[in-house]
């Protein structure tokens, strides 16, 4: 009978670095889902202080939350940008993606 008390092991040392990055991916992505339903409820309420004419609000709320923001006027009609980027902690999803990862929403407003 062989003696097999070291493949487990090999096996193990294989194995966690495919696994470390499965589980590291993951929370990233779902920092990534995260971070966008944030910025959509973001985007709710500077919809809501755009309607209001608080563009003063505006410029603070977006500077407290460290979030880029464009807003593009037409005839009747306001085109609300807002982004931000996440850090992304896998090491090689990272390389894929960068070290930040760009997400965006968007809102077209109709003036009355």
């Amino acid at each position: 009978m062989r003696n097999n008390k070291g493949q487990a092991l090999i096996e193990f040392v294989i194995l966690i670095p495919v696994f470390m990055m499965l589980i590291l991916g993951m929370l990233d992505l779902g920092n990534i889902i995260y971070h966008k339903y944030q910025l959509g409820n973001d985007l709710d309420y500077i919809s809501d202080l755009y309607i209001e004419n608080k563009n003063n609000d505006i410029d603070k709320y977006v500077n407290d939350r460290k979030i880029k923001y464009q807003i593009r006027s037409e005839d009747n009609k306001a085109n609300i940008l807002i982004s931000q980027n996440v850090k992304i902690i896998t090491p090689g999803l990272n390389k894929i993606l960068g070290n930040y990862y760009n997400i965006s929403v968007e809102r077209m407003i109709y003036n009355e």
